[in-house]
């Protein structure tokens, strides 16, 4: 298997709302707090095409280039920090591979390309967000040199 990646074209959009329901699937087994709706498929759809419409959203899909099959995908938002130096940041918002491809390095390729595509946007700084109880995402994350930013709590209504 030789993983290659590239931009998330228009013909990728089923696949890439299939692996985006996955993700918040997975996330709502590990935390209760992200209780996916009944329509997930329908709104992974909408968001991915919602992505590739917008400016400040790229979206980077992983494929194994034998198969040409999709094996995971990475999602950037832009952010104008007004306050901050630097101004730009880029924000995963979601960062997805198969389970028959993990532990293959693709979520570190993803990365990889992620702050590649960053930095030729003018970012100077990535970070991710993800559900605290997903100690996986925590692990990779950490073991890739990411520290803690900014803390986020919530207070249901």
């Amino acid at each position: 298997m030789h993983v290659e990646v590239r931009y998330v074209r228009e013909d990728d959009v089923e696949a890439v709302a299939d692996m985006i329901a996955r993700l918040k699937t997975l996330n709502e087994e590990l935390d209760p707090h992200f209780k996916v709706v009944d329509n997930l498929e329908d709104e992974a759809r909408r968001y991915a095409r919602e992505s590739l419409a917008s400016n400040n959203v790229v979206m980077l899909l992983a494929y194994d280039s034998d198969t040409g099959e999709p094996v995971g995908v990475v999602r950037l938002e832009f952010v104008d920090r007004i306050f901050y130096k630097p101004r730009v940041k880029a924000v995963i918002t979601d960062i997805y591979v198969k389970p028959r491809y993990r532990r293959r390095r693709v979520a570190t390729l993803l990365l990889e390309k992620a702050k590649e595509e960053a930095r030729r946007r003018g970012a100077g700084i990535i970070v991710a967000v993800y559900p605290a109880n997903n100690v996986i995402a925590e692990m990779f994350y950490e073991k890739e040199g990411f520290k803690t930013l900014q803390v986020e709590k919530y207070l249901p209504l």
